[in-house]
Formats: C-alpha cells, sequence, structure tokens
C-alpha cells in the first residue's frame, strides 16, 4: 500500500511531458480516442458496514476497508482489476476477508464493456472461498457517461445503474439504495476520489465511505 500511495504522490509532483519540435520534425501521431483511459490506478481507504435487520433491530458489523483497483488499455483490449481488504473494527465479530477482482474486456471510442469474477477470501468463514460474476458497462453520450454493474465494486454493489458528468456520478443500486462518486482534479494526473453507497437487499443492508487518490500514469 505504501509504495502504491508514493508513486501516486510521484505522479502529483511530475511535470507534465511536452513533445519538443524542431523544424524538420514531423508531430506526434494522434492516438485514438477512447472511452476511457490508457491506465489508471486507484487507492481508497474507508469503512464499511455491513449486516442485517430483524423485527425492530439490527445487527451491523463496521469493517475499516483498504483497496487498490485500475485498468489498462492494450489498444481495444481492457485489463481491469482491483483488491480488496476488510479488517473488522469491532473484537468477537466476522472475521478479515479479501476480496479480489480480475475482469477483461474491450472498450471503443464511446463505450467499454468488462467482465469476470469476483473471488471472496474470508478468513474464517466456511466455505472460505466465494467465487461471484461481476460485470461493469459504461457508454458515452456527449460529456455524460452511463453506467451500469452487476457485483461492481469489488463485489460490493449487487446493481447498479446511472450516470456522471466532469467526474460526479450518481447511479441508483438495486433493489434499494444508491451510489455516489466524485473525482476531482489535483493535476493533470492525479485525482482526489470520493466513493459512498447505501443500500438494503431483503433483510441485509450495507453502507460504504471511502476517499483516496486515482492516478493516470
Amino acid at each position: 500500500m505504501r509504495s502504491l500511495l508514493l508513486a501516486l504522490a510521484a505522479l502529483a509532483v511530475a511535470p507534465p511531458a511536452r513533445a519538443q519540435m524542431t523544424g524538420g520534425d514531423s508531430p506526434p501521431p494522434v492516438p485514438t480516442t477512447r472511452a476511457l483511459p490508457g491506465a489508471e490506478l486507484n487507492l481508497d481507504l474507508g469503512a464499511l458496514s455491513g449486516g442485517y435487520t430483524y423485527g425492530d433491530g439490527a445487527w451491523m458489523e463496521p469493517f475499516a476497508a483498504q483497496a487498490v483497483s485500475g485498468h489498462v488499455l492494450l489498444g481495444g483490449l481492457t485489463l481491469d482489476g482491483g483488491v480488496l481488504s476488510l479488517e473488522p473494527l469491532r473484537p468477537g465479530g466476522p472475521g478479515a476477508s479479501l476480496t479480489l477482482t480480475a475482469r477483461v474486456g474491450y472498450t471503443g471510442e464511446r463505450w467499454s464493456l468488462v467482465g469476470g469474477p469476483v473471488l471472496g477470501i474470508g478468513y474464517s468463514a466456511r466455505p472460505g472461498l466465494q467465487v461471484l460474476p461481476s460485470l461493469k458497462a459504461l457508454y458515452r453520450v456527449g460529456p455524460v457517461d452511463l453506467h451500469a454493474g452487476l457485483l461492481d465494486l469489488h463485489g460490493l454493489v449487487p446493481a447498479h445503474l446511472g450516470a456522471s458528468w466532469k467526474g460526479l456520478g450518481l447511479a441508483y443500486v438495486l433493489p434499494l439504495g444508491a451510489r455516489a462518486w466524485a473525482s476531482i482534479p489535483l493535476n493533470p494526473a492525479l485525482s482526489l476520489r470520493v466513493e459512498a453507497f447505501a443500500f438494503r437487499l431483503g433483510n441485509a443492508q450495507s453502507a460504504l465511505l471511502t476517499v483516496g487518490l486515482g492516478g493516470q500514469p
């Protein structure tokens, strides 16, 4: 985690590269426009609360959340992944867990679609490994991005539909909930990230708040 944080901080102080051209030089080739940046790395820290409701009460457990996520474009091929670590904040409750996401797909000029497994590893859970499918889609309409996902955000959000504009996003989480996020540019390569969600699914409910940094090498 510390090395990733230092790498993101280095992006904040590094001067932006500029092409130097002389009279006989030809201009550099213009890259193909894609719906996503060619590479992105995010580091987020926060808190998660999850549990169940029963009768007039509720049983909730708090966790400290640490997450790394990102993607790389190889032409149109898109590799998307993430790691989430949850540490219980109250003794005697559920144990720590680790979630790994590995998705692959394609990104075009106006859209992106990736899918793959989410592996949940519970150190004290039985069974200790859970594998679920995850899907994330984006479609660009002018300055607005339309978002949809199934078990997105490290498998924590069951399903969502939303939109974002200039780094500000809002989504409806099925069947009853909401997700919101903001990306605030600090310089051309680094941004401050804030994300939150809350939803209820049957008698289960969950809420998350994270703050972090996002970099585009």
